[in-house]
């Protein structure tokens, strides 16, 4: 019941705000969600009067409110298959398209190495008591951080299973996990420690346009100069 009412009043503010304000709503996975904010701030050159309001979570549960009918105007997924689902279910007419491609990393902080994409790091993971994890039944980055530790047999004392990619990023950074399964592009260049890019562990992020009112902030993610600035910010593009 307390997990139905939080929802409930999350889709009852999110309706008081479109009533209150012209404005776009934009639900966005919680590792683009930086990277959303700098897109913002170009599009925003040429329409600086447009309210823009981001909602950032995991794609499972922002999905999921979606298709509650939640007013959102534009979702940027962490996968595709969410944005495939509320397609096919909502009859949509535009087609999703792939704004983004993210890797998943494996960051131990406490383990002065540098950036390794063999297996260095996952040999480091039997000395380590706590490993964050996003939730794998919601989060797309959680979900192929499963499949890692099937795939490699890994065995942690305990394994913290957090809302989303950036909260898993966040323990492992305040040292509250001693290592977490990450996006690449939540680390920068400067990050201490062993870092492990998987790259048979991509994820294609998809975005869907909900409402009409946001297309033209859609192409604008989609334009050259934007898939750079994604580019720079750590993830792959298909241009």
């Amino acid at each position: 019941m307390k997990r139905i009412g939080i929802t409930l009043l999350i889709l009852c503010s999110l309706c008081a705000c479109k009533q209150q304000h012209e404005g776009l709503n934009i639900a966005v996975a919680s590792n683009f969600e930086s990277t959303l904010k700098q897109i913002i701030k170009h599009y925003r050159l040429t329409n600086p009067d447009q309210q823009i309001n981001i909602i950032a979570g995991s794609s499972g549960v922002l999905s999921n409110q979606i298709l509650n009918n939640a007013p959102y105007d534009l979702f940027l997924s962490a996968d595709s298959s969410k944005t495939d689902e509320i397609y096919r279910q909502q009859k949509l007419t535009h087609k999703p398209k792939i704004y983004a491609i993210g890797q998943l990393a494996l960051w131990i902080p406490t383990q002065d190495l540098t950036q390794d994409q063999g297996h260095e790091c996952l040999k480091h993971l039997q000395s380590i008591e706590t490993l964050a994890v996003a939730n794998p039944k919601t989060a797309p980055y959680g979900a192929m951080a499963a499949k890692i530790i099937e795939k490699y047999n890994i065995k942690v004392d305990k394994i913290l299973e957090l809302s989303n990619a950036t909260q898993a990023y966040l323990y492992t950074q305040d040292n509250l996990a001693q290592a977490g399964f990450v996006a690449k592009s939540m680390l920068p260049a400067s990050s201490r420690g062993c870092i492990q890019i998987f790259t048979d562990a991509s994820l294609s992020q998809s975005m869907l346009l909900l409402n009409d009112d946001a297309s033209q902030l859609f192409q604008f993610i989609l334009s050259k100069k934007m898939q750079t600035l994604i580019k720079n910010s750590g993830y792959n593009t298909l241009n």
